[in-house]
């Protein structure tokens, strides 16, 4: 590779690649791991929620309103199994959301296969 001293000043080198294949398995692992991440973001973020709602009394507000509502004299939440089950749907989601980026990088696969991959053009300027 020329040194850049040997570059015209201003001057810009294009290369072009071309995707033709995403590996199955780093796709799997890279969209597992973000989806869970993002579970982990939304849960943490819902139990600060539902804790300071608890705290400001917006919950027990709730719940009055609610066994008032449906005539109920202690309606209350379960708290613990309402996490339980948004964990669950969460990861429900998660398995959902990972298998749907496999099928689409698989398609992406068969197609790139045939027409060919997406072209990048990369250009790096040489300014001194």
């Amino acid at each position: 590779m020329p040194e850049r001293s040997q570059f015209i000043e201003g001057a810009a080198e294009r290369r072009r690649y071309e995707i033709r294949k995403i590996d199955l398995w780093s796709v799997i692992r890279t969209a597992l791991l973000f989806n869970l991440a993002g579970l982990g973001v939304i849960v943490v973020a819902g139990v600060v929620i539902w804790l300071l709602a608890t705290a400001l009394g917006a919950i027990s507000g709730l719940e009055d309103f609610l066994g008032s509502l449906l005539s109920a004299k202690d309606f209350k939440f379960a708290s613990l199994q309402i996490l339980e089950g948004f964990i669950l749907l969460g990861l429900i989601m998660v398995a959902i959301s990972t298998i749907l980026v496999t099928v689409a990088t698989s398609i992406y696969n068969l197609f790139a296969e045939r027409l060919g991959g997406v072209a990048l053009i990369l250009v790096e300027e040489y300014d001194e």
